[in-house]
């Protein structure tokens, strides 16, 4: 009797231990299966677009299958005409290397395979069309010839703080700069065939409407500060990999929740991407 419940035990043991198994063979097949969406990006630009990349791995991180590689050639004030003028530098001088004292853009181009590369104009000169070209057409020359396969994205820079400083001097309002920058960045993509837009800039303009008690700008009135930043890369999250920002699982330490909860909604609406409820 004691041999009989002795070997009953030892089959029970046996089918759990079968079963643990197998879930768990299932479980390890189902991480093997899923597919992990790399997308690399390189940025020519300046510091907004370095507030734009800030948190973008960790907003990227967080949501499984998705994974992003990240590269710079940003310098900080640098307008569409100094990044055309530098290529010329840089051919004329082989030892000039303007980008982190490392690379040129050419090198920078080549350094991997990018499957996106973003172009943008500095802020203060966002909104004055005359500013744009040819020097657009320059950089997008460059872009073409180093890195063909990549696919060349414009990133809508954002309008500054209503209190900001800089404004009256332009002798515009945030509404006014908004207007202007977001016609010529449109303008820039029409001249293009439709080329695609970040709208950055559409996110922290619907979002300081929706939400004005948020503040999205540094102490300065026009870089992004985390609240800005975490925006930024919840949109350039969702154009790139075609998932809603809602679906984002990480905010900033420190960050209220219902806070970062109103920046995804706002980044997917602009996008396009967001839940019906």
């Amino acid at each position: 009797m004691r041999l009989a419940r002795t070997k009953k035990g030892k089959r029970r043991i046996m089918k759990k231990t079968i079963l643990i198994m197998t879930l768990v063979l299932a479980m390890l097949c189902g991480v093997s299966a899923m597919e992990t969406n790399t997308v690399k990006i390189l940025t020519i630009g300046n510091s907004f677009a370095d507030n734009a990349l800030m948190l973008l791995g960790n907003i990227t991180r967080s949501v499984p299958g998705c994974k992003i590689v990240v590269g710079k050639a940003n310098i900080g004030g640098c307008y569409l005409e100094k990044h055309a003028k530098l290529i010329k530098d840089c051919e004329a001088d082989p030892l000039l290397k303007p980008y982190y004292k490392k690379y040129t853009l050419k090198e920078r181009l080549k350094k991997d395979k990018w499957d996106v590369v973003t172009i943008q104009q500095v802020s203060h000169k966002s909104f004055k069309s005359e500013s744009y070209q040819p020097y657009a057409d320059e950089i997008v020359e460059c872009i073409k010839t180093n890195a063909p396969q990549a696919e060349i994205v414009i990133h809508q820079t954002w309008a500054y703080a209503p209190s900001c400083k800089r404004l009256p001097g332009f002798g515009i309002t945030r509404d006014e700069m908004h207007s202007g920058l977001t016609k010529c960045y449109t303008d820039l993509s029409k001249h293009y065939d439709g080329m695609r837009i970040f709208p950055s800039g559409n996110a922290l303009y619907k979002s300081y409407k929706q939400f004005p008690e948020i503040n999205l700008w540094n102490s300065d009135g026009y870089h992004a500060n985390q609240s800005g930043c975490y925006l930024a890369g919840c949109v350039w999250f969702g154009e790139l990999f075609g998932v809603s920002p809602e679906k984002v699982t990480w905010s900033p330490k420190g960050m209220d929740l219902e806070v970062a909860k109103k920046l995804r909604k706002v980044a997917a609406e602009v996008l396009g991407q967001a839940t019906a409820k």
